[in-house]
């Protein structure tokens, strides 16, 4: 499977690769859900935002990809 039609929003990403070396696959199937449903909302409610997925905010531009790899390696995903 070619990773631009795997992760086709993920791959137009700037840090991209940086976040491919250094995550799962199944992170970036995450992180590509959670992206696309948020570019999918037809409205963001409060009740969204009191609960952004990280993936999303490093998405717009509110955590850098070193945070975000921070945070990654410090959460236990379940």
């Amino acid at each position: 499977m070619e990773i631009n039609k795997r992760w086709k929003i993920l791959c137009d990403c700037r840090d991209f690769s940086l976040l491919k070396q250094n995550v799962s696959s199944g992170v970036l199937d995450l992180f590509e859900r959670q992206i696309n449903e948020y570019l999918s909302l037809s409205e963001i409610t409060q009740s969204y935002l009191n609960n952004v997925p990280l993936s999303v905010c490093w998405y717009e531009g509110l955590v850098d990809t070193e945070m975000l790899l921070l945070e990654i390696k410090n959460y236990v995903f379940l």
